[in-house]
């Protein structure tokens, strides 16, 4: 049940009834069909004794004000705050103010950013306008630890809690699982969407519970488990320079620890944002290490022997992602190659940039209502047929190719 509140400013306010308790969202008029409903917490407060900690279901509430941004995860630049593990929901409208008739598929979103920097107020990736558009879909966004709190690699933690980003994604999808139902969505038909290492991740969840993946679809973006991560700092040395730079003595795993979450959270985050920008040795690689629990170091293996949920996946890659971490050409760009490629691709033709854009959500809203069967509808078939996609191409914004076009 949804009840609408008042008004304010083009903003209608509204209630939803939901397992978690009162939940209070809003409708602008920039986007009058979405409800949407922002930052959520499904996590008590990862700070204080539960930094480095596995993350903890947060009780539901009477009352919960979700009409604005919580803080991203703690990251290097821009304001966060270590309290970060919510949620945003993006609902059409009726689906929100008729939740139980509404049972629409849902899109749970997995953001990237090298496991050191993302979140669910990038303003390129927030969904409403899609939404807006479908109003057959509902779009959730999961917010994750990140850098040396995500991903600490302590060696006062057991190895099963070094990863604590990818059980902080796992909680919040089952939070989504439990509760969605209250917002106008179908538990039973959820895709798991994710991009770089949000991909990455969600291929990871798929070995990590392969008899209970919770999702019945998977999209995955420029990252599977394929090829292997590399294994940063086996000895811990990332974690014991941060502690010695900020006063620790001594050799003591669990002292060490516990110096660690004494420090404010400005202190930890000042001294590695400026070891990061002043390029100073080592470089702090805060990223997943292979713990065996959480990150497997055989998945060729696993693959092989069958150890994974078996899921309708599309697979892609993002065009030229590899720039952005390719070695420096010290005789300079290109430039007029470098405005004729940006003109092109990167600031229109605006007809065609929303033909695209459009081509690639009606597949995946298809994918999240009937997996396969809604992209055999589209024209598009599985890898079986010999064929892919290529997106920018065709009427469609997307266009069939054989599968050796897509490899060379």
């Amino acid at each position: 049940m949804s009840i609408i509140g008042e008004s304010k400013l083009g903003v209608d306010y509204l209630t939803v009834e939901s397992s978690f308790g009162s939940v209070k969202g809003f409708i602008n008029k920039d986007y009058p069909n979405v409800a949407q409903f922002l930052g959520i917490r499904f996590a008590e407060p990862p700070t204080g004794p539960r930094r480095w900690l596995p993350p903890v279901a947060k009780a539901p509430a009477d009352h919960i004000d979700a009409t604005e941004f919580d803080v991203p995860e703690l990251r290097i630049k821009d304001g966060t705050s270590e309290d970060c593990l919510s949620l945003c929901i993006y609902v059409p409208e009726k689906a929100a103010k008729d939740p139980k008739s509404a049972k629409l598929p849902v899109i749970v979103w997995i953001t990237g950013g090298a496991f050191l920097v993302g979140g669910n107020t990038i303003p390129y990736q927030n969904p409403t306008p899609w939404v807006n558009r479908s109003q057959r879909h509902i779009v959730v966004s999961i917010n994750y630890r990140l850098t040396i709190f995500g991903f600490p690699n302590a060696a006062g933690l057991p190895p099963h809690e070094r990863n604590l980003g990818f059980l902080d994604q796992r909680l919040g999808l089952e939070w989504v699982h439990k509760h969605i139902a209250s917002f106008g969505g179908d538990p039973s038909r959820l895709t798991h969407f994710g991009q770089s290492a949000g991909g990455r991740s969600i291929d990871i969840h798929t070995f990590l519970y392969p008899d209970n993946p919770l999702v019945r679809n998977i999209i995955l973006h420029s990252g599977t488990t394929l090829p292997r991560l590399p294994v940063h700092d086996p000895e811990h040395t990332y974690f014991s320079f941060v502690a010695k730079s900020l006063g620790f003595e001594g050799k003591d795993a669990q002292a060490e620890l516990e110096f660690m979450r004494q420090q404010p959270v400005e202190k930890l985050i000042d001294f590695i944002e400026n070891h990061f920008y002043t390029k100073t040795a080592p470089f702090l690689a805060f990223r997943p290490v292979v713990d065996n629990f959480t990150l497997f170091d055989d998945y060729e293996e696993r693959a092989i022997a069958g150890k994974f949920s078996k899921l309708p996946a599309i697979i892609g890659t993002m065009n030229d992602e590899g720039n952005s971490v390719a070695p420096y050409n010290p005789d300079g760009v290109d430039v007029a190659a470098s405005e004729k490629i940006t003109k092109g691709y990167f600031l229109g033709p605006a007809v065609k940039i929303a033909r695209v854009s459009e081509g690639w959500q009606d597949l995946y809203v298809a994918f999240a209502e009937d997996g396969p069967d809604g992209l055999r509808k589209l024209g598009w078939n599985d890898l079986s047929s010999g064929e892919g996609i290529v997106l920018g191409r065709g009427e469609k914004g997307w266009e069939l190719v054989k599968l050796e076009e897509i490899d060379n």
